[in-house]
């Protein structure tokens, strides 16, 4: 009966011992986050997949002749990649993080494309599983579009979004539906007096496309008040006089 007594006990002091330590989603009582996994779900956009020859799934950007890829780039999809083979998400990104320099404005600097549907584009927030494009629909985005006059004459382009780096206080609108988008600079003069103007390169598209003899009616950009720069320099840095500007 002792024997019993006894085993009764260490069973219950066991299963106290077990109970208080942590659990496997915990350590030292912080709950334990799950790390990224950093692979993607199917092949980048344009790639085609194969086995090759140690049963690992392989992505090709060309042909596929006897489980070999004749393209230009080839990456392993799961798994942790080499020099000569990297992690397809480690190859996307650093093109994506090299193409997102050169057009992503700052406001949305990762850079997407799809080329199932021949859509490029950047955005304010992390990508989708197959990174081409956004994960949420509510994050900000912006498109590249294919031609230039598209991407200038579009109010969601990228191209003019980046015009707005650099520029505090500025913003994009499209008062004309038919016409580019304009770059509106908001300036506040020494007497806290808010001011607006528009920047000269996105005026002179706006004009071109919607009044394309603006310059034999006259108007000079150097000179025009609707100007951001010239504007500035009227109210604020007073090296234009009134006399200088054209209203």
């Amino acid at each position: 009966m002792l024997e019993l007594t006894f085993l009764v006990i260490i069973v219950i002091v066991a299963f106290i011992i077990i109970w208080l330590l942590p659990k496997n989603n915990e350590v030292d009582g912080i709950e334990k986050v799950e790390q990224f996994n950093n692979y993607l779900q199917s092949c980048p956009s344009g790639f085609t997949s194969f086995y090759n020859q140690n049963g690992d799934m392989v992505c090709c950007d060309g042909q596929i002749l006897a489980n070999k890829c004749l393209g230009n780039q080839q990456c392993i999809l799961n798994g942790n990649g080499t020099k000569d083979m990297p992690n397809c998400m480690t190859l996307l990104q650093g093109q994506y993080s090299q193409k997102g320099n050169n057009v992503c404005p700052s406001s949305m600097p990762q850079y997407f494309e799809n080329s199932s549907n021949k859509t490029k584009g950047c955005t304010n927030g992390p990508l989708n599983q197959t990174m081409t494009g956004p994960k949420s629909s509510d994050q900000q985005t912006c498109v590249i579009y294919s031609s230039m006059e598209q991407n200038i004459k579009s109010g969601n382009s990228c191209y003019n979004y980046k015009k707005l780096d650099n520029l505090p206080s500025s913003q994009l609108i499209q008062p004309n539906k038919n016409g580019p988008p304009l770059v509106m600079v908001e300036l506040t003069d020494n007497m806290g007096i808010k001011h607006v103007g528009y920047t000269r390169d996105s005026l002179t598209n706006y004009l071109n496309a919607l009044y394309p003899n603006w310059k034999e009616q006259g108007m000079d950009l150097s000179k025009n008040i609707m100007v951001a720069e010239v504007a500035k320099a009227f109210y604020i840095d007073k090296t234009m006089s009134a006399n200088e500007i054209q209203l």
